[in-house]
């Protein structure tokens, strides 16, 4: 199992730190997740977001 090298004390439950983790060793432009209230806004280069935002950004890019 791979874990991250950098151990970030970010999140109020230390559980969700890894993906923040995780997104920042992947350089990931975004984190999407349903739980927005326990992550920063922002994490370095990454945005969190949930779903609804996420299609809201790639559903004009969408072939129909």
């Amino acid at each position: 199992m791979w874990l991250p090298s950098v151990n970030l004390p970010v999140c109020p439950d230390p559980d969700d730190d890894v993906f923040l983790e995780c997104a920042e060793a992947a350089h990931a432009d975004y984190l999407i997740t349903g739980n927005l209230k326990h992550f920063p806004q922002y994490w370095r280069n990454t945005k969190v977001i949930n779903f609804r935002e996420l299609l809201n950004i790639i559903g004009p890019h969408l072939l129909i």
